[in-house]
């Protein structure tokens, strides 16, 4: 059985741990930033090739949104290691 974990279950807990993340700070030093209220997966390939390849590894990641239009990703278990993913 799969593992669901629900944006808005952890999401209070995710604040928390950016509003502390060094990175995040020197982000705010220049620009205004939102979260975006989901997860995305990451893919990634031991190999390059030409194909389109539609399943595999992935990363769960969080993204914050500056205002300056940049998009800045997270990986969620370099955030919340705990989480079973």
């Amino acid at each position: 059985m799969s593992k669901i974990i629900e944006f808005q279950k952890i999401k209070d807990e995710l604040v928390a741990v950016l509003n502390n993340n060094e990175r995040v700070k020197k982000i705010l030093l220049t620009e205004k930033i939102t979260l975006v209220e989901g997860f995305v997966n990451e893919p990634f390939r031991r190999e390059l090739s030409d194909s389109i390849v539609v399943s595999g590894p992935s990363v769960p990641m969080i993204m914050l949104l500056g205002e300056s239009g940049q998009i800045y990703f997270f990986a969620l278990k370099a955030l919340l290691p705990h989480l079973e993913l």
